[in-house]
């Protein structure tokens, strides 16, 4: 008997335990979880982050290069042009240049500024602006003015850049970027959008500077490589189907049942005198029974 009660005051401690241990476990698990919901919204945010910076860069397709002093310069301002023009006020907030080249005049400071923002200070850009051929983007530039003019034309960009991977390596971010064709829709495959494929991948390293990140390469990358790294994410497709309203059943008359109408017309008796129900003590379905019953009479 003694061991019996020394056993029941081990065993309630022991489910105490038991219980906490539980509680202790789902407060992980639970955490967990929450920590991971978040460390994917943070890279879900740095890549949205990453694709802004690089759009102006990968639209035209710049050619890869390995050291910036090496790129074509040609491409870089003119990637650093366009970033103004892609900016909230766009085009709207530069004059119109008179004279033989018509066009948006854009100053020189800016275009500076904005080159700095996306390739940092390794090349000197104030040495870019005369010695620097843009014939072959029509976009000239005016020593007077100290400013480019760029032609009121369409222009149409090649690529949008799509981030698929982070790698940081100390003071420097290298990322895997797909280039997706702008003219590519998505395919619908069994009723659901799955992302285009990219045309070709890139490996573009970005250095960190005062104030934000620079690219400073951009060289090809293994496609097959990074494509085993990607799983498709699909965006259902859905529709609203057109429905006709249904009419309530106790509106529905013995017309849309049968074909054919319930006469209204008032009862008469042999005088020819109108009768109510009240007064005939019967239906008006008993009534017309009775005129066919004498009618066969």
């Amino acid at each position: 008997m003694a061991n019996k009660k020394k056993k029941n005051r081990l065993a309630l401690p022991a489910g105490i335990l038991t219980v906490i241990l539980a509680v202790v476990g789902l407060i992980t698990v639970i955490r967990a979880g929450i920590n991971y919901a978040q460390d994917a919204k943070t890279k879900a945010a740095q890549k949205a982050n990453y694709e802004a910076l690089l759009k102006p860069v990968v639209m035209f397709d710049p050619d890869p290069f390995d050291d910036l002093t090496k790129a074509d310069k040609s491409q870089l301002l003119y990637s650093s042009i366009w970033a103004l023009l892609m900016d909230e006020e766009g085009m709207s907030k530069y004059p119109y240049a008179t004279g033989e080249n018509f066009g948006i005049q854009i100053p020189q400071a800016d275009v500076e500024e904005s080159f700095t923002k996306l390739y940092g200070t390794e090349i000197e850009v104030a040495k870019l602006h005369s010695s620097t051929d843009m014939s072959r983007y029509d976009i000239a530039y005016d020593s007077a003015l100290q400013s480019y003019i760029i032609p009121i034309t369409g222009i149409e960009s090649a690529y949008n850049p799509k981030v698929y991977s982070i790698d940081k390596q100390g003071s420097s971010v290298v990322l895997n970027v797909g280039y997706i064709g702008t003219k590519v829709w998505a395919d619908i495959s069994d009723g659901e959008y799955t992302s285009p494929e990219p045309d070709k991948y890139m490996k573009i390293t970005l250095r960190e500077r005062s104030g934000g990140m620079y690219v400073s390469s951009i060289q090809a990358a293994d496609g097959q490589e990074i494509a085993a790294q990607i799983s498709t994410t699909t965006v259902p497709y859905t529709y609203e189907e057109e429905t006709e309203e249904v009419t309530d059943v106790t509106d529905i008359t013995d017309e849309s049942v049968t074909g054919e109408t319930e006469s209204t017309e008032p009862l008469t008796d042999e005088n020819g005198e109108t009768v109510t129900q009240e007064e005939t003590g019967e239906s008006e379905e008993d009534a017309l029974q009775t005129d066919v019953e004498e009618e066969i009479a």
